[in-house]
C-alpha cells in the first residue's frame, strides 16, 4: 500500500485485523484466517512505484490487466466527431488496481454515471458505476472510463477537473475487480495491442498517435 491507497484500503483492512489479532493471540485458527484476509486485502491495494513514460506519441495503458477488446468505431460524445476507437482492459483480483493517466494533458471533464454491478468482464458492465474522465493536451483528446466491478462497486479518484497531468500519473483506484476503457478519436492512432495482450498501467503502449 501507499499513502494514496491507504485511505481506500483501511475500511477493508482494519475490521479483519482488529477481529483477528486477539483471536490469533489466544490461539484460535479463525484469528489467523482473519489476519490472512487482512493481509490479502492490503496486497490488493498495493501501489508500486513506476517510472513515468516519456514518449509523447504513445498512449499508455490506464490499468494493469489484459485486453478484452479493441473496438474501432464506438460512440463517444466527448471526442471530436463523436466516434472513437476503444481499448478495453479487464483487471482480475490479482492485478494492481491503481489507474494511471494514458497521456499528458489537462483533465477537462469528469462525471460519475451508472448504477449497475455486473462482473466487470461481462458486456453488461457497461452500465456499472463508472467514472468518465476527459483529458486534453499535446497528444489530443483522450477519454478514460473507470468501471467498477461486482464486489465493492467503488472508485476512489485522486484528480479533479483543471488538474494538469503527466503520462503515467496516478488517477485513482477501483476497488476489487474492474475494467478500464481508453478511447481515442477514431482514425487518429494505430493500435499496438490486441485481445489477450497483457498490459501494465503507465508502462505498456496501447496505441501510437498519428502525427500530421
Amino acid at each position: 500500500m501507499s499513502r494514496h491507497t491507504w485511505p481506500a484500503a483501511r475500511r477493508y483492512v482494519l475490521p479483519p485485523l482488529a477481529l483477528g489479532a486477539p483471536l490469533a493471540i489466544s490461539g484460535r485458527r479463525s484469528g489467523w484466517a482473519l489476519l490472512g484476509l487482512a493481509a490479502a486485502v492490503a496486497a490488493f491495494f498495493r501501489d508500486p512505484e513506476r517510472p513515468l513514460p516519456q514518449d509523447a506519441s504513445l498512449v499508455y495503458a490506464a490499468s494493469d490487466g489484459f485486453v478484452t477488446g479493441v473496438d474501432d468505431d464506438v460512440e463517444e460524445p466527448w471526442l471530436p466527431g463523436g466516434r472513437a476507437t476503444r481499448i478495453t482492459v479487464f483487471l482480475s483480483l490479482t492485478d494492481v488496481h491503481v489507474n494511471r493517466s494514458p497521456v499528458a494533458g489537462t483533465l477537462t471533464r469528469s462525471e460519475q454515471v451508472g448504477s449497475g454491478f455486473a462482473p466487470a468482464l461481462l458486456r453488461g458492465a457497461e452500465d456499472n458505476r463508472r467514472n468518465r474522465l476527459a483529458l486534453d493536451g499535446p497528444a489530443g483528446p483522450v477519454v478514460v472510463v473507470q468501471v467498477a466491478g461486482a464486489i465493492a462497486r467503488t472508485i476512489s479518484n485522486w484528480v479533479g477537473v483543471g488538474d494538469r497531468l503527466v503520462a503515467g500519473q496516478r488517477l485513482g483506484v477501483i476497488h476489487f475487480g474492474s475494467r478500464t476503457d481508453v478511447l481515442l478519436p477514431r482514425g487518429t492512432a494505430d493500435v499496438l495491442v490486441s485481445k489477450g495482450t497483457r498490459v501494465h498501467a503507465g508502462v505498456t503502449p496501447l496505441a501510437r498517435l498519428r502525427v500530421g
